[in-house]
């Protein structure tokens, strides 16, 4: 900060050197001018007398004469212009920085409010108030956890808190908070069984098997129409092969007449996709010559998928460090995942790789977005990790080995290594 206030000084000296130029330089070049005007009527009076004396008008005594006196003028003036008028130079020149430091004090206020009201100050207020706004969330999560331990049965709370954590990305708190809701509610509540399976979806990096689709299911069971279970249901089921099920869910979610036209859209070209693959439980790849389920996962999560995309893929040769082959994590899944360099810190595609270590051939493309408005093809550039988890999970944790890439999309389709190559500490 020290440096940077030295910089902005020096800066605007500069600039008002610049700017009271002609006020500072005046009084020399007058001086200069007037000496220069001085020297030159003295040595053209000099060739005249020259020429005078040649003609014979002017006697040589006489010459000379005149000569000790041009340069006895000529001294003089010169003295005159150092001494007795030095004062009156001085005055003008006071005179004449007058308006020069007016000058200079009217652009070191201009310029100190301008950047007071709308430059750094202004950033780094706003910074320090979302800070502050942080710290306040922070604040009142902290807060229900402690009523929640003092008060358990509290099912709402436990929604709010679940939704609280959904928030603020900590999927996995997120989906034990939900947990307990579901747990202590009186009768079965779709909202909360569907916001469970979303953040265990999350917590495992979109992998949709299991738990949550039967948390979905469970969901529909109770309100049929919820479009997030339905939304949900459907993946999970394109996931697992079973794309009757997944175009039922959507054809179902499709005919609600309040559906966002942006979803609306997404889900017809779900629909468009699954009509060109075989359909039934179990008609995933390697069932049938049609290409993979839409959302990838753990169906579709070995090197050999083909899922379909609506962009160039991103093609990387994942490796890892000589110096970390001895320091794999017992049971460790390889996660693949690429995010926004500037956006959203909500993955654009996963592949969640369990059993399976580098090297070896990963594909991320549109197919694998979590929602629609995020996926690759709506970004240009992007960072690209690969992570070995100890604990299986999404988030990452001390131990854990990973590698980053930072690439642009214009470098979709081509060959891209990216190199696990330090410890998460």
């Amino acid at each position: 900060m020290t440096q940077l206030w030295f910089l902005m000084a020096a800066l605007l000296l500069a600039v008002a050197a610049v700017m009271t130029r002609p006020w500072w330089l005046g009084a020399t070049r007058n001086t200069l001018r007037r000496r220069g005007a001085n020297v030159t009527a003295y040595r053209t009076r000099l060739a005249e007398l020259e020429t005078e004396r040649e003609a014979g008008l002017v006697s040589a005594q006489d010459v000379e004469a005149l000569k000790t006196e041009l340069a006895a003028r000529l001294l003089s003036e010169a003295q005159v212009e150092d001494k007795p008028e030095q004062a009156g130079v001085q005055a003008g020149a006071g005179r004449r920085w007058l308006p020069a430091l007016l000058t200079t004090a009217l652009l070191l206020v201009f310029a100190g409010g301008w950047y007071g009201f709308s430059g750094s100050w202004k950033a780094q207020q706003q910074l320090a108030e979302g800070a502050a706004q942080s710290d306040q969330v922070a604040a009142m999560v902290q807060r229900l956890v402690e009523k929640l331990q003092q008060q358990p049965d509290d099912p709402e709370g436990w929604s709010m808190l679940g939704r609280s954590y959904f928030v603020t990305q900590h999927f996995e708190e997120s989906a034990k908070a939900y947990g307990e809701a579901n747990a202590r509610a009186a009768q079965p509540n779709p909202e909360w069984l569907a916001g469970q399976g979303e953040a265990l979806a999350f917590a495992r990096d979109r992998d949709l098997q299991g738990t949550p689709a039967q948390l979905f299911d469970r969901a529909l069971a109770v309100a049929p129409g919820y479009g997030k279970a339905l939304w949900y249901s459907g993946m999970a089921a394109a996931q697992a092969g079973d794309l009757a099920t997944a175009k039922l869910r959507w054809t179902t979610l499709m005919a609600q007449p309040d559906l966002p036209p942006q979803m609306r859209e997404v889900l017809q070209a779900h629909l468009q996709e699954l009509a060109g693959q075989p359909t039934g439980p179990g008609a995933g790849p390697g069932a049938g010559p049609g290409p993979a389920p839409i959302m990838g996962g753990a169906a579709a999560a070995g090197p050999s998928a083909a899922p379909a995309a609506s962009g160039p893929p991103l093609d990387l040769h994942v490796t890892l460090a000589p110096e970390l082959a001895g320091k794999i994590p017992p049971g460790a899944v390889l996660f693949v995942f690429a995010k926004a360099e500037q956006g959203p810190p909500m993955p654009l595609a996963v592949q969640r790789l369990p059993g399976q270590l580098p090297p070896l051939e990963v594909k991320l493309d549109d197919s694998m977005a979590m929602a629609p408005s995020l996926k690759l093809s709506a970004f240009d550039r992007y960072i690209v990790t690969a992570r070995l988890s100890g604990g299986g999970g999404a988030q990452s944790q001390s131990g854990d080995l990973e590698g980053s890439l930072h690439v642009g999309r214009d470098q979709a389709g081509k060959p891209l290594e990216l190199r696990i190559d330090k410890i998460v500490p």
